[in-house]
């Protein structure tokens, strides 16, 4: 197995490289490949096609969809995450997802955990005393549902933005469909780099 020498950074903006298996580049194809898994039991198929690998078999083998890496003979503490950064450092979708200081530190240390990017909220039950606390509350829910929508990937719709397009700026996809698009969405211009960004 054979790992890309070359970051594909230059000035913190990550340069387009195509993927080895563009057809792989959709998390939703990742997860479908999956459909003959029989090692469920040690790890989670999600997991493994968040970490931007498909099933290929045999056995329990996976590969990168950008830089073919493959990966076999996993056990149950395997992190897909840490092996794939262990032993193919310099993928362009992990440098993308993950950035050069958690690789950095998985090479140095062995031993680095993922946060989740979910972003979870607890709703809170308030009292309605009258009518302008009502009408006071729905105006802040549809703030938030409008602040929420912005924030959400125009792709997928589901997980939050995380990667602004170049050269036109735009900030529309979260960072498991990046990848897949090599025109912009909103303005339809090429797709030169990617800047990883996080929102507060």
């Amino acid at each position: 197995m054979a790992s890309n020498s070359s970051s594909g950074q230059r000035g913190g903006i990550q340069q387009v490289e195509m993927p080895y298996m563009p057809d792989y580049a959709s998390l939703d194809t990742r997860i479908r490949s999956f459909r003959n898994w029989n090692y469920g039991h040690v790890q989670d198929p999600t997991r493994l096609a968040e970490a931007g690998l498909y099933y290929t078999g045999p056995e329990d083998e996976v590969r990168c969809f950008h830089c073919d890496g493959g990966l076999r003979d996993w056990l149950v503490t395997d992190d897909p995450w840490h092996e794939h950064a262990r032993s193919f450092a310099g993928c362009n979708f992990l440098q993308l997802v993950l950035g050069e200081t958690y690789i950095s530190e998985v090479l140095r240390n062995g031993n680095v955990g993922i946060a989740d990017e979910g972003c979870t909220t607890s709703s809170a039950t308030v009292s309605q005393t009258s009518s302008s606390s009502t009408t006071s509350i729905e105006r802040l829910r549809e703030e938030n549902n409008r602040l929420k929508e912005e924030r959400e990937c125009k792709i997928c719709l589901t997980r939050e933005v995380g990667v602004v397009f170049c050269p036109c700026g735009h900030l529309v996809s979260c960072v498991q469909c990046a990848p897949a698009i090599y025109n912009c969405p909103v303005c339809r211009a090429l797709i030169t780099g990617r800047i990883r960004t996080f929102l507060s």
